[in-house]
Protein backbone atom coordinates (compact mmCIF):
# COMPACT_ATOMS: atom_id res chain seq x y z
CA UNK A 1 0.00 0.00 0.00
CA UNK A 2 1.24 3.48 -0.87
CA UNK A 3 0.42 4.63 2.68
CA UNK A 4 2.98 2.31 4.23
CA UNK A 5 5.77 2.95 1.76
CA UNK A 6 5.63 6.72 2.07
CA UNK A 7 5.14 6.81 5.83
CA UNK A 8 8.02 4.47 6.63
CA UNK A 9 10.27 6.45 4.28
CA UNK A 10 9.55 9.63 6.24
CA UNK A 11 10.20 7.88 9.54
CA UNK A 12 13.67 6.75 8.44
CA UNK A 13 14.51 10.18 7.05
CA UNK A 14 13.69 11.87 10.36
CA UNK A 15 16.04 9.55 12.17
CA UNK A 16 19.03 10.59 10.11
CA UNK A 17 18.35 14.31 10.42
CA UNK A 18 17.91 15.29 14.04
CA UNK A 19 21.40 14.74 15.50
CA UNK A 20 22.77 17.87 13.85
CA UNK A 21 20.97 20.48 15.99
CA UNK A 22 23.13 22.60 18.31
CA UNK A 23 22.98 25.47 20.77
CA UNK A 24 25.39 27.43 22.94
CA UNK A 25 24.44 26.30 26.46
CA UNK A 26 26.50 23.79 28.42
CA UNK A 27 24.80 20.60 29.57
CA UNK A 28 22.52 20.47 32.59
CA UNK A 29 23.96 18.10 35.18
CA UNK A 30 21.66 15.26 36.22
CA UNK A 31 21.15 14.59 39.92
CA UNK A 32 23.50 11.60 40.02
CA UNK A 33 26.37 13.23 38.09
CA UNK A 34 29.57 14.28 39.84
CA UNK A 35 31.87 14.76 36.83
CA UNK A 36 30.73 17.96 35.14
CA UNK A 37 31.88 19.06 31.70
CA UNK A 38 31.53 22.65 30.49
CA UNK A 39 31.34 21.72 26.81
CA UNK A 40 28.36 23.14 24.93
CA UNK A 41 26.02 21.08 22.80
CA UNK A 42 27.63 22.49 19.66
CA UNK A 43 31.10 21.52 20.89
CA UNK A 44 29.91 18.02 21.74
CA UNK A 45 28.31 17.73 18.31
CA UNK A 46 31.47 18.84 16.50
CA UNK A 47 33.60 16.37 18.45
CA UNK A 48 31.07 13.64 17.76
CA UNK A 49 31.23 14.37 14.03
CA UNK A 50 35.03 14.25 14.15
CA UNK A 51 34.83 10.87 15.86
CA UNK A 52 32.36 9.55 13.27
CA UNK A 53 34.86 10.39 10.55
CA UNK A 54 37.36 8.09 12.27
CA UNK A 55 35.02 5.12 12.47
CA UNK A 56 35.69 2.13 10.24
CA UNK A 57 33.24 -0.39 11.74
CA UNK A 58 30.75 -1.02 14.55
CA UNK A 59 28.09 -3.35 15.90
CA UNK A 60 24.55 -2.52 16.94
CA UNK A 61 21.67 -4.16 18.78
CA UNK A 62 18.29 -2.85 17.69
CA UNK A 63 14.84 -3.22 19.23
CA UNK A 64 12.00 -1.80 17.16
CA UNK A 65 8.33 -1.85 18.18
CA UNK A 66 5.66 -0.71 15.76
CA UNK A 67 1.86 -0.53 15.78
CA UNK A 68 0.08 0.10 12.48
CA UNK A 69 -3.58 1.04 12.16
CA UNK A 70 -5.11 1.41 8.69
CA UNK A 71 -8.65 2.56 7.88
CA UNK A 72 -9.28 2.74 4.13
CA UNK A 73 -11.82 2.02 1.42
CA UNK A 74 -10.26 -1.42 1.10
CA UNK A 75 -10.97 -2.17 4.76
CA UNK A 76 -9.44 -1.71 8.19
CA UNK A 77 -6.79 -3.61 10.06
CA UNK A 78 -4.38 -3.33 12.96
CA UNK A 79 -0.98 -4.95 13.23
CA UNK A 80 1.86 -4.83 15.73
CA UNK A 81 5.43 -5.95 15.29
CA UNK A 82 8.48 -6.28 17.52
CA UNK A 83 11.95 -6.71 16.04
CA UNK A 84 15.18 -7.74 17.75
CA UNK A 85 18.11 -7.32 15.39
CA UNK A 86 21.90 -7.57 15.58
CA UNK A 87 23.97 -5.70 13.02
CA UNK A 88 27.64 -5.78 12.02
CA UNK A 89 28.75 -2.88 9.82
CA UNK A 90 31.92 -1.85 8.02
CA UNK A 91 31.74 1.67 6.65
CA UNK A 92 34.16 1.81 3.70
CA UNK A 93 33.71 -0.10 1.53
CA UNK A 94 30.17 -0.61 2.79
CA UNK A 95 29.59 -4.07 4.29
CA UNK A 96 26.56 -5.01 6.38
CA UNK A 97 25.17 -8.12 8.04
CA UNK A 98 21.87 -8.16 9.95
CA UNK A 99 20.33 -11.10 11.79
CA UNK A 100 17.42 -11.37 14.19
CA UNK A 101 13.69 -11.97 14.50
CA UNK A 102 10.50 -9.99 13.99
CA UNK A 103 7.29 -10.99 15.77
CA UNK A 104 4.16 -9.85 13.90
CA UNK A 105 0.69 -9.96 15.49
CA UNK A 106 -2.64 -9.25 13.78
CA UNK A 107 -5.33 -7.91 16.10
CA UNK A 108 -8.17 -9.62 14.21
CA UNK A 109 -6.88 -13.16 14.71
CA UNK A 110 -4.58 -12.59 17.66
CA UNK A 111 -2.04 -14.86 15.99
CA UNK A 112 1.63 -14.04 16.35
CA UNK A 113 4.14 -15.01 13.72
CA UNK A 114 7.88 -14.91 14.33
CA UNK A 115 9.86 -14.22 11.21
CA UNK A 116 13.64 -14.64 11.20
CA UNK A 117 15.58 -11.86 9.51
CA UNK A 118 18.89 -12.39 7.76
CA UNK A 119 20.45 -9.92 5.35
CA UNK A 120 23.82 -9.28 3.73
CA UNK A 121 24.86 -6.15 1.88
CA UNK A 122 28.25 -5.28 0.44
CA UNK A 123 29.20 -2.54 -1.97
CA UNK A 124 30.75 -5.02 -4.41
CA UNK A 125 28.22 -7.87 -4.33
CA UNK A 126 24.87 -6.22 -3.61
CA UNK A 127 21.93 -6.73 -1.22
CA UNK A 128 20.74 -10.25 -0.27
CA UNK A 129 17.72 -11.06 1.91
CA UNK A 130 16.65 -14.47 3.24
CA UNK A 131 12.93 -15.32 2.99
CA UNK A 132 12.03 -18.14 5.38
CA UNK A 133 8.64 -18.96 3.85
CA UNK A 134 10.35 -19.72 0.54
CA UNK A 135 13.53 -21.05 2.21
CA UNK A 136 15.41 -18.98 -0.35
CA UNK A 137 17.74 -16.02 -0.71
CA UNK A 138 16.70 -13.07 -2.85
CA UNK A 139 18.85 -10.36 -4.39
CA UNK A 140 17.81 -6.74 -4.87
CA UNK A 141 17.94 -5.73 -8.56
CA UNK A 142 21.16 -3.95 -9.45
CA UNK A 143 19.53 -0.63 -10.37
CA UNK A 144 17.67 -0.48 -7.04
CA UNK A 145 20.83 -1.37 -5.13
CA UNK A 146 22.78 1.34 -6.95
CA UNK A 147 20.09 3.88 -6.02
CA UNK A 148 20.25 2.75 -2.38
CA UNK A 149 24.03 3.11 -2.28
CA UNK A 150 23.82 6.53 -3.93
CA UNK A 151 21.45 7.76 -1.22
CA UNK A 152 23.62 6.30 1.54
CA UNK A 153 26.69 8.03 0.16
CA UNK A 154 25.27 11.55 0.10
CA UNK A 155 27.38 13.92 2.18
CA UNK A 156 25.79 17.02 3.70
CA UNK A 157 27.32 20.15 5.18
CA UNK A 158 26.82 19.96 8.99
CA UNK A 159 27.04 23.75 9.35
CA UNK A 160 24.20 24.18 6.85
CA UNK A 161 22.10 21.67 8.76
CA UNK A 162 22.83 23.56 11.98
CA UNK A 163 21.39 26.69 10.39
CA UNK A 164 18.36 24.77 9.13
CA UNK A 165 17.69 23.43 12.62
CA UNK A 166 18.03 26.71 14.53
CA UNK A 167 14.25 26.81 14.85
CA UNK A 168 14.38 23.58 16.90
CA UNK A 169 16.85 24.80 19.54
CA UNK A 170 14.00 25.45 21.97
CA UNK A 171 12.97 21.81 21.62
CA UNK A 172 16.41 20.43 22.53
CA UNK A 173 17.55 19.61 26.04
CA UNK A 174 21.22 18.94 26.79
CA UNK A 175 22.18 17.06 29.95
CA UNK A 176 25.07 14.99 31.24
CA UNK A 177 25.78 12.29 33.76
CA UNK A 178 29.19 10.98 34.84
CA UNK A 179 29.79 9.03 31.62
CA UNK A 180 27.60 10.45 28.86
CA UNK A 181 26.12 13.55 27.26
CA UNK A 182 22.36 13.25 26.82
CA UNK A 183 20.86 15.02 23.78
CA UNK A 184 17.06 15.03 23.66
CA UNK A 185 14.87 16.47 20.92
CA UNK A 186 11.13 16.84 21.41
CA UNK A 187 9.95 17.73 17.92
CA UNK A 188 6.57 19.28 17.25
CA UNK A 189 5.18 17.69 14.10
CA UNK A 190 3.89 20.87 12.49
CA UNK A 191 7.18 22.77 12.41
CA UNK A 192 9.31 19.65 11.97
CA UNK A 193 7.61 18.50 8.76
CA UNK A 194 9.12 21.10 6.41
CA UNK A 195 12.63 20.16 7.49
CA UNK A 196 11.97 16.42 7.15
CA UNK A 197 10.51 16.76 3.66
CA UNK A 198 13.42 18.95 2.57
CA UNK A 199 15.88 16.34 3.83
CA UNK A 200 13.98 13.64 1.93
CA UNK A 201 14.04 15.61 -1.32
CA UNK A 202 17.77 16.31 -1.01
CA UNK A 203 18.48 12.63 -0.35
CA UNK A 204 16.45 11.39 -3.33
CA UNK A 205 16.76 14.16 -5.89
CA UNK A 206 13.90 16.11 -7.44
CA UNK A 207 12.04 13.68 -9.73
CA UNK A 208 12.63 10.61 -7.58
CA UNK A 209 11.49 12.50 -4.50
CA UNK A 210 8.27 13.52 -6.21
CA UNK A 211 7.53 9.89 -7.12
CA UNK A 212 8.46 8.47 -3.72
CA UNK A 213 6.78 11.10 -1.57
CA UNK A 214 3.84 12.14 -3.71
CA UNK A 215 1.51 14.58 -2.01
CA UNK A 216 2.35 14.85 1.68
CA UNK A 217 -0.35 17.34 2.66
CA UNK A 218 -2.02 14.70 4.82
CA UNK A 219 1.12 13.56 6.63
CA UNK A 220 1.76 14.61 10.22
CA UNK A 221 4.39 13.73 12.80
CA UNK A 222 3.50 14.10 16.46
CA UNK A 223 4.98 13.20 19.83
CA UNK A 224 8.39 12.68 18.22
CA UNK A 225 11.28 12.32 20.63
CA UNK A 226 14.90 11.38 20.01
CA UNK A 227 17.44 10.73 22.77
CA UNK A 228 21.15 10.34 21.98
CA UNK A 229 23.74 9.16 24.52
CA UNK A 230 27.27 10.31 23.64
CA UNK A 231 30.32 8.89 25.44
CA UNK A 232 32.14 11.68 27.29
CA UNK A 233 35.62 10.25 26.71
CA UNK A 234 35.44 8.95 23.14
CA UNK A 235 32.45 10.89 21.71
CA UNK A 236 31.08 7.63 20.33
CA UNK A 237 27.30 7.44 20.12
CA UNK A 238 26.51 4.69 22.63
CA UNK A 239 22.75 4.65 22.28
CA UNK A 240 19.83 6.18 20.38
CA UNK A 241 16.17 6.04 21.38
CA UNK A 242 13.31 7.16 19.18
CA UNK A 243 9.56 7.45 19.75
CA UNK A 244 7.21 8.84 17.13
CA UNK A 245 3.63 8.76 15.89
CA UNK A 246 3.09 9.28 12.15
CA UNK A 247 -0.30 9.76 10.52
CA UNK A 248 -1.06 9.90 6.82
CA UNK A 249 -4.49 10.87 5.52
CA UNK A 250 -5.46 10.63 1.86
CA UNK A 251 -8.73 10.45 -0.04
CA UNK A 252 -8.97 6.69 0.28
CA UNK A 253 -8.09 6.36 3.95
CA UNK A 254 -5.91 7.01 6.95
CA UNK A 255 -2.88 5.27 8.42
CA UNK A 256 -1.36 5.71 11.88
CA UNK A 257 2.05 4.29 12.79
CA UNK A 258 3.32 4.35 16.36
CA UNK A 259 7.06 3.60 16.35
CA UNK A 260 9.56 3.07 19.14
CA UNK A 261 13.19 2.08 18.61
CA UNK A 262 16.30 1.60 20.73
CA UNK A 263 19.77 1.09 19.25
CA UNK A 264 22.86 0.19 21.31
CA UNK A 265 26.20 0.68 19.52
CA UNK A 266 29.42 -1.17 20.44
CA UNK A 267 32.70 -2.68 19.17
CA UNK A 268 33.76 0.48 17.38
CA UNK A 269 36.52 -0.27 14.85
CA UNK A 270 36.52 -3.91 15.94
CA UNK A 271 34.49 -5.74 13.27
CA UNK A 272 36.08 -8.25 10.90
CA UNK A 273 35.48 -8.12 7.15
CA UNK A 274 31.98 -9.21 6.11
CA UNK A 275 31.76 -11.52 3.12
CA UNK A 276 28.63 -12.95 1.54
CA UNK A 277 28.80 -16.77 1.36
CA UNK A 278 29.32 -17.96 -2.20
CA UNK A 279 26.36 -20.32 -1.84
CA UNK A 280 24.09 -17.33 -1.19
CA UNK A 281 25.41 -15.44 -4.22
CA UNK A 282 25.11 -18.46 -6.53
CA UNK A 283 21.57 -19.47 -5.53
CA UNK A 284 19.84 -16.12 -4.88
CA UNK A 285 16.84 -15.17 -7.01
CA UNK A 286 16.51 -11.60 -8.23
CA UNK A 287 13.52 -9.81 -6.68
CA UNK A 288 10.85 -8.88 -9.21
Amino acid sequence: MAFLKKTLFIGMTVGTAVIVAACGDSATVTDNASKKSDLTLEQVYEKTIERQQELESMKAKMKVDQAINVDSEEGSFEMTSASDLNMDMIIDPMQLYVEGTTAVKESETGEETKVPTKMYMTQNDGYYLYEESADSWFKLPEEQFDAMMSQAGIQQDPSEQLRQLEKFVEDFTFEQNDDEYILTLNADGEKFMDFVLQQAKEALGGEEAAQALGSMEGLKIKDAQYVFLIDKKTFDMNNMKMDMIITLEEEDGKMTIDQSATVDYSDFNNVDAITIPQEVIDNAQVLQ
